[in-house]
């Protein structure tokens, strides 16, 4: 029996290798069109100008490197096209002035590089980053990677909606695999149900599986020490989760077939921690010794170079937003409310005013409120609203990038209703915040969640690379909103629907 195991193993190993599976294809796909192609494209343009190899082979590996120093595996930077655009027209721009510089230095004068000639190359290595980047898009949709969910056929189908409602391309539920050998072979909720652990290894081949998604585990079986929150914090069910590891690493080691937990493929995939679904286990990352969040200094830093920089850009807006109000209903130019901040220490927030007078007090605010007067809208339309909160940045009291602060009224309403809720002041409030450029305005405590899912995410990947990323999307939001996709409710805060309309009654009463 023995042998015939292992004779089994190396036959599926034969077949597998020369297979190259959905993520080695996205990788390499990536590397080609994106990095490696722009960067030829470069070169040959330097070449035809300049007539020279060593020229040609300087601009080449300029190129390349510098696109190679700014590829953020990180952070999701397709969930964020134009920051990502930026970031693959940055890349020629810097080899190209790499490249210029060496030059400049090289005593010998054997690659002598003009910016002149460089112009070209850049050109032509931008268009070839466009080409690239629509080939890839192209592969991503016609070569899926094909995943399965060791879990329930509800959290399957979740995970099936989410992808289609964030446009996340590339990726594809085939079914779900129950692991306690209980679900049959047929569709459930419209989710494939692949059978049980037992066969596992035959559904990863049969199927040609190249993801398993570890979920929520049904809890009909009784839980053990084991039964315990993952690593990334994502609550499991009755069921063993040592025991669903020990199964898939006897059967799956030998196959092309990777293995994630549901939290972190909704971090990497979706950009923001499950709420719904997630322990204080999660935290754990940040109690780390190897974790290094953004360094105070270097943030203070950053917020106060881009916050005087903005400010002096922002002074001759302000001012004809100022005379706008004041010729549009005569009311008070700005608008102070209290909120909380770092610590949960108050903070005195400054806007202009964009809401009639008569239509103010703590509620939230939806992206077509009536409250909100005709300059006010066009100012909320554009951001220019929040620009007197520069004067927040230079004092300390805010940061460019963060969560949102809200009023003491709200954030108690709150905290009792959501986890976690409080950890959000953590870290100063932000004018713009990785939950602005993804979901636009909250409207209610459901959207409220949504927020916070973001925000936690931004809590554990917050860095000044990634204040800059979350500052270039917020550009280009101010021209092209993007409409605020939520997934399930479930997958926010596990509740009911019953619980969202109730909540949206509950903003009625107050206003």
């Amino acid at each position: 029996m023995g042998d015939r195991s292992r004779h089994h193993a190396r036959e599926d190993r034969r077949r597998s290798l020369p297979y190259l599976t959905g993520p080695s294809a996205h990788r390499i796909s990536d590397l080609v069109a994106l990095r490696v192609a722009p960067a030829l494209a470069g070169a040959a343009i330097a070449h035809a100008r300049l007539d020279s190899e060593w020229q040609a082979l300087l601009v080449f590996v300029c190129m390349l490197g510098a696109s190679l120093a700014l590829r953020q595996r990180h952070y999701p930077l397709h969930l964020i096209p134009f920051a990502s655009a930026t970031l693959y027209m940055l890349a020629p721009l810097l080899g190209a002035a790499l490249a210029v510089a060496i030059s400049g230095a090289d005593a010998y004068a054997i690659s002598n590089v003009q910016i002149a000639d460089m112009v070209p190359a850049v050109l032509g290595a931008w268009i070839v980053t466009g080409i690239g980047a629509w080939l890839t898009h192209s592969l991503r949709r016609d070569r899926e990677v094909r995943m399965a969910v060791i879990g329930t056929h509800e959290f399957a189908r979740g995970l099936e909606a989410e992808l289609e409602a964030v446009g996340v391309s590339g990726y594809r539920v085939v079914g779900c695999i129950d692991p306690e050998g209980s679900c049959p072979t047929d569709e459930v909720a419209g989710v494939r149900c692949l059978g049980s652990m037992v066969l596992l290894r035959n559904t990863v081949l049969s199927e040609g599986l190249e993801l398993l998604v570890l979920g929520p585990l049904s809890a009909t079986t009784g839980a053990d020490d084991s039964a315990l929150p993952s690593e990334d914090g994502f609550r499991g069910g009755g069921v063993s989760r040592l025991e669903v590891f020990e199964r898939v690493a006897d059967a799956c080691l030998d196959l092309p077939v990777s293995m994630i937990e549901a939290g972190q493929l909704y971090e990497e995939l979706f950009g923001h921690v499950p709420l719904g679904t997630t322990t204080s286990a999660w935290f754990q990352y940040l109690l780390h010794p190897n974790y290094q969040p953004a360094w105070p200094i270097s943030k203070r830093l950053f917020d106060l170079a881009l916050g005087l920089v903005a400010a002096v850009f922002a002074l001759p807006l302000l001012l004809v937003a100022a005379l706008a109000i004041k010729i549009g209903d005569r009311g008070p130019i700005l608008h102070r409310q209290t909120r909380l901040g770092e610590g949960g220490r108050e903070i005195e927030m400054i806007k202009l005013r964009t809401m009639r007078e008569a239509h103010r007090g703590p509620l939230w605010t939806q992206s077509e409120d009536d409250r909100i007067s005709a300059v006010g809208r066009v100012l909320r339309r554009l951001h220019i609203d929040e620009l007197p909160q520069l004067w927040l940045v230079l004092k300390g009291e805010m940061s460019l990038v963060g969560p949102r602060p809200e009023q003491p009224s709200i954030v108690a309403k709150l905290e009792s209703r959501f986890s976690y809720y409080d950890r959000r002041h953590l870290v100063k409030p932000g004018i713009t915040g990785w939950a602005q450029v993804r979901c636009g305005y909250s409207g209610s405590q459901i959207g409220s969640a949504w927020k916070l899912c973001h925000d936690l995410y931004y809590l554990k990947r917050r860095s000044t690379l990634f204040d800059l990323l979350i500052m270039l999307e917020t550009l280009s939001t101010v021209f092209v909103p993007e409409p605020m996709n939520r997934p399930d409710e479930r997958f926010i805060v596990a509740a009911t629907a019953g619980e969202e309309v109730q909540a949206r009654l509950e903003v009625g009463q107050r206003a």
